[in-house]
């Protein structure tokens, strides 16, 4: 009762303070309408010169801002019905190499027959693109220049819940470059996103933050508060659904992507024809809707694309690949490597386990297809 009381009276008090205005009044009561008079003092306004001091992010932009650019393309692409036409678009990518290597995502040079590169001074170089990985959905392109400012690529495993993130990239062709800042709201998550003509693509061991991502900071910088790159950014939520939820490939998972593609051109490469998620514990085979047993661990395969090799072989969705060859495989990482190893043509035994238990195949890897 002493605290109710304490409150009454000091709202009391409050609200006569607001109201303590006094009017003068006449004879009559009225209230005087005669103002007060008084001398105006002279008003003398004075702006600081003093700088204040830049945000620690401010920091990190200027270090990282130049190595990421704008990458516009034209290209043929089907519309919604299937019909090929010329269109123009525009994305993001981050200089890995100070000669003109360039990480972006598959899907913003899929079906390019031109690639501009553009700096964020203002500089247009040509692009070409080296190869990509739609199934991951990450593209290289290498862009005619030495010198240019190349990113530091950080490790991605080493972040953890509610780390500081900043992602940087050229949305909605405002013209330049956008920074948005977060945190890392989840690790290891497994997306579904919307391929050409409508198809499904499943991504494996993305980040999620909730830095703001929008069309055309696909391919940008997710950086750490080092200014180290931990991600590549390639998707959101849609705003009719979620709000401040982004998605970007993990560093970690795609610099074997990155490496293959540099060494190897898009038509020398090994290609099952698979999409995959890692299974390294009970937990991911329930995400990934996958029945074996808790103790499984490896690559469980999520979709089988028509006509490649793993169709032909007779793989199926919703197996677990837990060997290739004598290869042990714990993670859709542990495949990609071991593909990684072999030419188009080879053939190799895989190890899956399905409900039905475990069974061997081989097959004959394919090379990788174009767009």
């Amino acid at each position: 009762m002493r605290t109710r009381a304490f409150i009454l009276a000091l709202v009391t008090a409050v609200a006569m303070s607001a109201c303590s205005l006094e009017v003068s009044r006449d004879d009559s009561g009225a209230a005087d309408k005669e103002p007060q008079t008084s001398t105006d003092p002279t008003v003398v306004l004075e702006q600081s010169e003093d700088s204040p001091p830049h945000s620690s992010v401010a920091d990190v932009v200027d270090r990282v801002k130049d190595s990421v650019v704008n990458v516009r393309v034209t290209g043929i692409r089907n519309d919604p019905l299937g019909n090929p036409s010329q269109q123009r678009s525009e994305g993001s990518g981050v200089i890995i190499d100070p000669n003109g290597i360039i990480v972006t995502n598959s899907h913003v040079v899929e079906g390019s027959t031109e690639v501009r590169v553009v700096l964020t001074d203002g500089e247009e170089i040509e692009g070409e693109v080296i190869g990509t990985d739609p199934e991951k959905d990450l593209a290289v392109i290498n862009a005619a220049g030495t010198g240019l400012s190349s990113i530091t690529i950080g490790k991605s495993g080493d972040l953890r819940l509610g780390d500081d993130v900043i992602a940087l990239g050229f949305p909605l062709g405002l013209g330049g470059i956008t920074v948005t800042k977060g945190i890392v709201s989840g690790l290891r998550r497994t997306i579904t996103i919307g391929g050409s003509v409508g198809e499904a693509e499943h991504l494996e061991s993305v980040l999620q933050t909730d830095a703001a991502i929008n069309p055309g900071n696909s391919g940008g910088a997710l950086v750490n508060r080092a200014g180290q790159l931990v991600g590549i950014n390639t998707a959101a939520a849609s705003a009719s659904t979620a709000e401040n939820i982004g998605f970007a490939i993990s560093i970690d998972q795609a610099m074997p992507v990155i490496r293959q593609i540099i060494e190897e051109p898009a038509e020398k490469r090994a290609w099952l024809g698979v999409s995959i998620a890692s299974i390294e514990g009970p937990g991911d085979a329930a995400t990934a809707d996958i029945d074996v047993d808790p103790d499984v661990t490896g690559a469980g395969v999520l979709e089988v694309f028509g006509g490649s090799p793993a169709d032909d072989a007779g793989v199926e969705e919703g197996e677990v690949i837990t060997a290739v060859d004598d290869t042990p495989i714990e993670s859709g990482n542990d495949l990609t490597e071991a593909l990684a190893e072999q030419d188009p043509g080879d053939t190799v035994t895989l190890t899956l386990v399905g409900p039905s238990g475990e069974r061997e195949v081989d097959v004959e890897l394919g090379a990788r297809l174009p767009d």
